[in-house]
């Protein structure tokens, strides 16, 4: 029993830093005027690919290298950049108007915060423990983190009115110069 919760915490441990930049993320997306039907597309988006990504790297983690991971991982923090500048240089030049990111603004979104966890996908062949329930359970905590950014953001959304989009886009250039570097 005592091996259980050995491998087990760090799992969950792992598991919750895999999924901390789906809820960075997630609190500019929660601070967009968005419909809940995309918002939920969103955290299923960010659940899905928190799954793929990782099966990806420890499928492929043979054939390629450790430099692969790390590519990709700033080309994401570089998309993260341009999205987040983009989202403040509209809240700064647009007046009061809707403006939502749409189905493939969210799929962008939901696979660059996903990325780390091909790195993770990587190295992951290298535990001798269950592969595929741990690759769900990224998958699930991804979800869990994403819903409670945009509950979190949601309720603050109130106290910053019209600028609550740019502190969003804030977040993301935060996120996408840690990525990058």
């Amino acid at each position: 029993m005592t091996y259980f919760y050995e491998s087990i915490i760090p799992i969950v441990l792992l598991s919750v830093a895999i999924g901390m930049d789906a809820f960075s993320v997630s609190l500019s997306v929660g601070l967009m005027r968005t419909r809940l039907c995309m918002i939920a597309t969103f955290i299923l988006l960010v659940g899905l690919f928190h799954v793929i990504m990782p099966l990806a790297g420890v499928t492929l983690g043979h054939l390629l290298s450790h430099k692969l991971g790390i590519i990709t991982q700033s080309i994401g923090g570089w998309i993260l950049i341009i999205i987040g500048a983009q989202m403040m240089v509209a809240t700064m030049l647009e007046k009061e108007t809707d403006r939502t990111l749409h189905l493939a603004g969210f799929t962008i979104l939901a696979f660059t915060v996903s990325l780390d966890s091909f790195s993770v996908g990587l190295s992951l062949g290298m535990f001798g423990l269950n592969q595929f329930a741990i690759i769900m359970l990224f998958g699930i905590m991804s979800m869990f983190l994403a819903t409670m950014g945009i509950i979190f953001a949601r309720k603050g959304k109130t106290l910053l009115g019209r600028y609550s989009e740019a502190l969003g886009g804030i977040v993301l250039i935060m996120i996408g110069i840690q990525m990058a570097l």
